[in-house]
Parts: structure tokens; C-alpha cells; sequence
């Protein structure tokens, strides 16, 4: 799979957190002053835990990583 870029990001992706959870993207966030975007995440298996990440982090593979269909 080819590298993932902030422009592939859409809402619906789901992606693997290094300690085993999913998470999956709801929306783009776009915070005013900040040149980077942002990710709103839900847990897949608890949709009231929610997270707020740049978008770089989600594309650290270090952090997260795609999950497939």
C-alpha cells in the first residue's frame, strides 16, 4: 500500500492504535491559527470515548495504522 498523506484522510477510515484499539475518523477539523488539520476519532468499541488528534499523528505509523475492509 502506498503511503497515506493528509489528503487521503476522509471520514469513515478506521485505523489501529498501538495498544489494540480502533478508532475510526468522524470529521476533519480545521482550528482557526493552526495550519494543521485535525481528526476527530471514536473508539469502536465505545463510540462515548472520542479523541481530537492532528492529522499527523494519525498518519505516524508509529501511532496508527490503517485498518483495511
Amino acid at each position: 500500500m502506498a503511503k497515506l498523506t493528509a489528503n487521503d484522510i476522509v471520514p469513515g477510515q478506521r485505523f489501529e492504535q498501538r495498544q489494540g484499539l480502533t478508532w475510526r475518523v468522524t470529521r476533519l477539523i480545521h482550528f482557526p491559527g493552526e495550519d494543521v488539520m485535525h481528526v476527530q476519532l471514536v473508539n469502536e468499541r465505545d463510540a462515548s470515548s472520542t479523541k481530537t488528534v492532528s492529522i499527523n499523528a494519525v498518519l505516524d505509523r508509529s501511532l496508527f495504522k490503517l485498518v483495511e475492509k
